[in-house]
């Protein structure tokens, strides 16, 4: 009985991780940076390289996500990362890295599908670039003219 309850109290916790990123499916494009350590190199190359465009990011629906091995943390306030309400689990970098991944950036569009991946750092120029060159982009952007 025991095992039985410890068994329902992963998967409930489990599946309100998984609910994080479904919670912005259609409303919002999610990008996970992740890395064995916080202190990694690309980690902060890449932290910073986003860090330049907070507008466009903001204009192309984007939320980042700071994933490590056992936390991750939406990305409130990229001046100050304290800001950051950290989340205890591991359920996003096993998803989404796996154990022997040093460094990876994900790029989750509205329809919650995976449409880049990179193990090195991600320029905004191609993150912009895939970003404007898809379907519900294009539909925004021509929505946002025709005004």
């Amino acid at each position: 009985m025991r095992l039985l309850f410890i068994f329902i109290a992963i998967l409930i916790i489990s599946n309100v991780n998984a609910q994080d990123l479904k919670k912005h499916q259609w409303e919002n494009r999610v990008v996970l940076i992740m890395a064995q350590d916080e202190n990694s190199k690309e980690y902060n190359n890449q932290l910073a390289e986003f860090n330049k465009f907070p507008k466009e990011l903001k204009e192309r629906k984007m939320l980042i996500y700071h994933v490590l091995p056992q936390r991750y943390a939406l990305v409130n306030d990229p001046v100050d990362p304290e800001q950051n309400e950290w989340i205890s689990s591991s359920v996003l970098f096993d998803k989404f890295a796996g154990k022997n991944m040093d460094f990876k950036v994900v790029l989750i569009g509205l329809d919650g599908g995976i449409k880049l991946q990179k193990n090195v750092l991600l320029t905004t120029e191609e993150l912009f670039g895939t970003i404007d060159s898809m379907p519900m982009r294009r539909a925004e952007l021509n929505k946002n003219q025709n005004r």
